[in-house]
């Protein structure tokens, strides 16, 4: 009868196992001695009373945690983290069917023999108990020898990462984050020190797209033509080795938002952000959507957000372009609150503009009129037309909005304008792999990170105008937008601003997966 554990070990190194064959990479065999461990404790109250209610107990919840990561693992091909539960948080149906259209996989069908695994157990329980003296010293032994893996651990200050199971590990690291950005929500504007370093009028616009990878735009060498209108410009710095240190929109808007970066991270709830800076001077400051602004991945960007002066979100629904109310939420809406903007009468303003880009599913962000490309054929090549469609569509809302900044620079002389271009994160479109998004396992895909970034201004006597190789990574925008905006406060680093003359171009690029970005 004790042969029939046999088919709960089973369970248990089914998903670790199956994750050594997905991505062996990012694979620990740590994880094994993990779920062994947690095996042996959850199974104490069964061998000790041989109720079958407590081992059917235990056995439930190692499957429960075992299906969830198995299910992580054939999606991404990596264990259950808190960025995944971010993102499961935020996702609305529509956006969740989105989601598995892009990442359907066979991997899926790992959960059908696993499943099976699960009823043969609770149909065969053993018969286990502490009858017999071989019984109790091997029950003893094992329990001692779990619970001396568990205190070395705990007394390492590493019991979380070290010895708890991947989901449980996921659960805690997002209960922490999530408390800050609860804080974050309530704190309002922290009181800063900060100063004026200019008299003149002054506008900076900053155009926050998303997941738009440079490698898919013609305007740095693509093979299609996506970026016509912004190729066509002489009038914009295109800079050519910039990168994100995140390869999630919370994480990459999280930094550059604020004072923190890759080196330098503090709670989110006690860094300064750029709203702290401009809320204790005359600067008035708008934050301009198309992304929704529920849902709890959302809130993190949103928390900062709802400190702006004003704030418009046009997509009340959800993360998709077109809803069950037929109303499309594609990015020019963004134009209207954009010019209201511009009418304001402040004279120191800095306008966020928050595009939904080339978010999955880059078939629903475009309007049919920018179907240069059919999204016909394998999978593949309809989603490769289909996000080169985005780019496309990207390409006409940027330059519209330079146009009409353009527009206003003419009737407003005397105003500094300034406009930034550039993306939270890139998108991995078959360009590393057999896949498509921007999740990863193991390291970044390059694609995730690089992309675009432009600077347009009417007045050049600063910047030099055209191709710009500066290396940089955006974690560090908090002191460029604060050197455009001319302000002064303890936290600025001009070292860390791309557009002052003490940029230190030498800064080591270590993205979120900890390896450093060599271009």
């Amino acid at each position: 009868m004790a042969v029939r554990i046999l088919w709960l070990i089973a369970m248990v190194l089914f998903t670790p196992l199956a994750g050594a064959v997905l991505n062996y990479d990012v694979f620990t065999w740590r994880s094994v001695v993990i779920v062994l461990a947690w095996t042996v404790t959850l199974l104490a109250p069964f061998v000790a009373t041989g109720r079958r209610w407590l081992y059917v107990t235990a056995a439930t919840l190692l499957f429960a945690e075992g299906f969830i990561n198995l299910f992580h693992w054939a999606l991404l091909r990596c264990p259950l983290n808190a960025s995944s539960m971010f993102v499961f948080m935020n996702t609305n149906w529509d956006e969740a069917t989105e989601f598995m259209t892009v990442k359907m996989t066979p991997a899926l069908l790992l959960l059908v023999p696993y499943t099976g695994l699960y009823v043969m157990t609770l149909m065969r329980v053993p018969a286990l108990g502490l009858r017999r003296r071989c019984e109790v010293m091997v029950w003893g032994a094992l329990w001692l020898t779990a619970g001396v893996f568990f205190a070395e651990n705990a007394v390492n200050g590493r019991f979380v990462r070290l010895a708890m199971p991947d989901v449980g590990r996921a659960v805690v690291s997002f209960a922490r984050e999530s408390r800050e950005f609860r804080n974050l929500r309530t704190r309002g504007l922290m009181e800063v020190e900060a100063q004026m370093r200019t008299e003149d009028s002054t506008l900076v616009v900053v155009i926050i797209g998303e997941s738009t990878a440079r490698g898919h735009m013609s305007l740095y060498g693509y093979g299609r033509e996506t970026t016509p209108r912004l190729s066509a410009r002489d009038d914009i710095a295109v800079y050519d080795d910039v990168v994100s240190a995140n390869s999630n929109t919370l994480g990459s808007v999280m930094n550059f938002l604020t004072e923190n970066n890759m080196e330098h991270a503090l709670p989110m709830d006690s860094c300064v952000h750029v709203f702290d800076v401009l809320g204790a001077t005359p600067y008035r400051t708008w934050w301009l959507s198309n992304q929704s602004p529920v849902g709890l991945w959302d809130n993190g960007v949103t928390s900062l957000a709802q400190n702006a002066d004003v704030t418009t979100y046009v997509n009340l629904m959800a993360n998709s372009s077109m809803e069950s109310t037929k109303m499309a939420s594609y990015d020019e809406r963004l134009m209207v609150p954009l010019q209201a903007a511009l009418e304001d009468g402040a004279k120191y303003r800095m306008v966020f503009v928050h595009l939904m880009g080339c978010h999955t599913d880059y078939a629903k962000r475009y309007p049919r009129g920018f179907e240069r490309y059919e999204t016909s054929g394998d999978k593949r090549s309809r989603t490769v037309n289909a996000y080169d469609n985005a780019v496309l569509y990207n390409d006409y809302v940027v330059d519209s909005m330079l146009r009409v900044l353009e527009a206003y620079g003419m009737e407003h002389r005397g105003v500094r304008l300034t406009a930034l271009y550039f993306s939270d994160h890139g998108e991995n479109v078959y360009d590393e792999g057999e896949y498509a998004g921007h999740d990863w396992s193991g390291s970044i895909p390059r694609v995730n990170v690089e992309i675009p970034f432009i600077v347009w201004r009417p007045q050049w006597e600063e910047m030099q105008r055209g191709h710009v190789a500066t290396p940089y990574m955006i974690d560090d925008l908090y002191h460029t937008l604060l050197d455009l905006a001319g302000v002064a406060t303890p936290s600025f680093d001009s070292s860390k601003s791309v557009v002052n003359v003490h940029y230190d171009a030498g800064r080591e690029r270590r993205l979120e997966d900890g390896n450093v970005y060599k271009r």
